[in-house]
């Protein structure tokens, strides 16, 4: 009678190791498939929808001019939170000698509108370039009628001229501008939702590559509603102290201020997300 082949004889391998080859094997093999599987799966979220939306943004038209005037909306937002920041600092602090950061009060203003107006004539090119709506042109004249306006209180302050309001500037100016923007922002958002922005699905969510462009306005009218009463709350008739509703230095000035400035940072930040403007500065 034959003896059987001791475990591991050459030729002769054993059941058991074979049965482990195999399940071995098929586990390999599963892992592989679903490494497979993760990796299209990653493939396909990247080409539909990643957060560098990198494939999408290259279907805009004229995409440097996004880059470019979005770019300049980051300035002109950022330099506006600054611009309220030494505001507050200049009215909060010592009269005689105010601070160096309160000193800038002015010239972050003029940067901020100067960014703004050009922002909006960039943006007023492009609208041409692609065929946009009457409707989308006349969003945006306002807003570039609206950055006309914001100039001239930050550059009469800076001159100082007692006629024009000392170092406050035209009392005027800053509520007449806000109201155009926020009209000219209600107008666009009336726009998208009368005639939907190539690539936009109303089915998909806000974070939509097509729908971006829908977000950010969205945003930036939420910032402009505060800033309109920001504006409004702090106005004071004929430049005179005191007949403002609320002090600029009062709570409701101060949130509306800051939430305005930001909220319109971050609607800037979304159109350049759309357009790839953080990662793809190529034709």
């Amino acid at each position: 009678q034959e003896r059987p082949p001791p475990h591991g004889t050459p030729g002769h391998p054993d059941k058991r190791a074979s049965e482990r080859a195999h399940v071995t094997c098929a586990r390999l093999g599963r892992r592989a498939m679903s490494d497979s599987d993760a990796s299209g799966d990653s493939n396909i979220s990247l080409e539909d929808g990643g957060f560098s939306f990198t494939e999408e943004a290259k279907k805009i038209p004229f995409r440097m001019q996004q880059v470019l005037l979005n770019w300049v909306f980051i300035v002109a937002s950022a330099a506006l939170i600054l611009d309220f920041g030494a505001l507050q600092d200049l009215l909060r602090g010592p009269v005689r000698m105010p601070h160096f950061f309160a000193e800038l009060c002015n010239w972050f203003g003029v940067l901020s509108c100067l960014a703004w107006l050009l922002g909006f004539a960039i943006l007023a090119h492009w609208l041409h370039q692609v065929g946009a709506t009457p409707m989308g042109k006349a969003g945006c004249y306002l807003k570039l009628v609206a950055s006309v306006f914001f100039n001239l209180q930050p550059m009469t302050g800076t001159m100082g001229d007692a006629m024009l309001g000392g170092g406050a500037g035209l009392w005027w100016s800053n509520l007449t501008g806000i109201l155009f923007f926020h009209f000219g922002n209600i107008v666009s958002c009336t726009d998208f939702y009368l005639h939907a922005p190539p690539g936009a699905e109303k089915k998909k969510g806000w974070g939509y590559h097509g729908n971006l462009p829908i977000t950010a306005m969205w945003i930036y009218q939420a910032a402009t509603w505060f800033l309109v009463g920001a504006n409004f709350l702090s106005c004071s008739l004929n430049g005179k102290v005191g007949t403002s509703f609320v002090p600029t230095t009062g709570v409701p000035v101060v949130i509306c201020q800051f939430a305005g400035g930001l909220l319109l940072l971050l609607g800037s930040v979304i159109y350049t997300i759309w357009c790839d403007g953080f990662r793809n500065f190529n034709y």
